[in-house]
């Protein structure tokens, strides 16, 4: 279980997310779904919980760059 932090992780969670954009465009959603797998498999809860703050940021800021290329979000 993660311990409450004395700070806004959803800060940390953005520049995560615009970076993995910025450096993947639309493949960072697949490399958070990756990560998110991974820290499953491992049973690493804290690593899933940061992961899935990055994962729904990038969602929210990946919707535009998808829907310009077309795709289906589901």
């Amino acid at each position: 279980m993660q311990h409450p932090l004395p700070f806004d992780t959803n800060v940390y969670f953005a520049i995560v997310a615009d970076t993995l954009l910025r450096n993947h465009g639309s493949k960072a959603l697949d490399y958070a779904d990756i990560a998110l797998q991974k820290m499953r498999a491992l049973g690493d809860e804290e690593g899933f919980d940061l992961w899935l703050g990055v994962h729904e940021h990038l969602t929210s800021k990946a919707a535009p760059i998808l829907e310009e290329k077309d795709a289906l979000l589901h």
